[in-house]
């Protein structure tokens, strides 16, 4: 299914094969229009004026073009227009998006709708949803999944519409995030399903480290909704000790108060706010040896 290359976009200008582009003229009109080239690209979220992990967006951006079509990028060439977008906008916040086709590349800032302060507090409610996903660990636009992810997120639950969207594979057990990575805690042990059934978020690699950092295990795994009510309905009358929760560059790490019509208390659990608290550690490390980098 054909996908326009640009969605969200903030501002009235993009960078196209290096030359300013405005949205409003012809040229522009035209990246609105869908495409049948396959196009990979990159959503990287910038704080501080830093843009976060850029190195690995870069590495999995490459590795996505080179499963399929085997062309060169050039990241510094990007990271340097992106900055220059990033200063010329005034925003310290934000997010860039990366879109490379086998005939152009293009750079743009893009709207991401941020958790809320009460998200991670409490939790985000979440849907559903059966997919196996085509190649999952190459980050290209598909029509058909955002056509599935866009219905099963407009599909209310009764704790309210959901923020993201857990997929489940045809053995009903969570995969991952529709726009995530989806992670179990449990006691000690953090599991992740098997990493040939997902895309490797960037995100995810940090995680792993915060959870060494945080004194817990990282275990394979997957489970059901059953599996996961049963681990819930064990617990005692104390603090939980399991956390669901995704992961992802706007989201960090998001606890998970629900699925469908079942509420857990993940964002009650310690460990999960220990975990939470040793990945902003990293984060803010980055940041702070990225600060002098990032700058025209």
């Amino acid at each position: 299914m054909a996908y326009p290359l640009v969605e969200g976009n903030i501002g009235n200008y993009c960078t196209l094969n290096g030359e300013k582009v405005l949205f409003d003229s012809p040229e522009g009109r035209k990246l609105f229009e869908p495409t049948d080239e396959i196009t990979y690209y990159e959503s990287v979220r910038f704080q501080n004026g830093v843009l976060l992990f850029w190195e690995d967006h870069m590495e999995r951006l490459h590795k996505s073009v080179a499963a399929k079509e085997d062309f060169p990028i050039d990241p510094d060439t990007y990271h340097f227009i992106a900055t220059n977008m990033i200063w010329d906008s005034g925003m310290a916040d934000g997010n860039v998006r990366v879109v490379i086709t086998k005939s152009l590349n293009l750079i743009y800032l893009s709207n991401m709708t941020y958790p809320t302060d009460e998200m991670y507090k409490e939790g985000i409610v979440t849907k559903s949803l059966t997919w196996e996903r085509v190649e999952p660990h190459v980050k290209v636009f598909r029509g058909d999944y955002k056509k599935a992810v866009a219905e099963a997120s407009a599909t209310k639950t009764v704790f309210g519409m959901p923020y993201e969207v857990i997929l489940r594979g045809n053995d009903g057990k969570f995969v991952e995030g529709g726009r995530s990575n989806f992670f179990v805690l449990h006691e000690n042990t953090v599991y992740s399903p098997s990493e040939d059934l997902i895309l490797i978020g960037i995100t995810r690699k940090y995680v792993k480290d915060a959870i060494r950092e945080a004194g817990l295990t990282l275990a394979e795994g997957a489970f059901t909704m059953e599996e996961l009510v049963r681990m819930e309905t064990e617990e005692d009358d104390g603090p939980p000790k399991m956390g669901l929760f995704v992961t992802s560059s706007p989201f960090d790490i998001l606890p998970v108060e629900s699925i469908d019509d079942v509420k857990f208390r993940s964002a009650e659990c310690p460990k999960l706010q220990d975990l939470m608290v040793s990945y902003q550690k990293i984060v803010h490390a980055y940041i702070d040896s990225h600060a002098h980098l990032d700058t025209v």
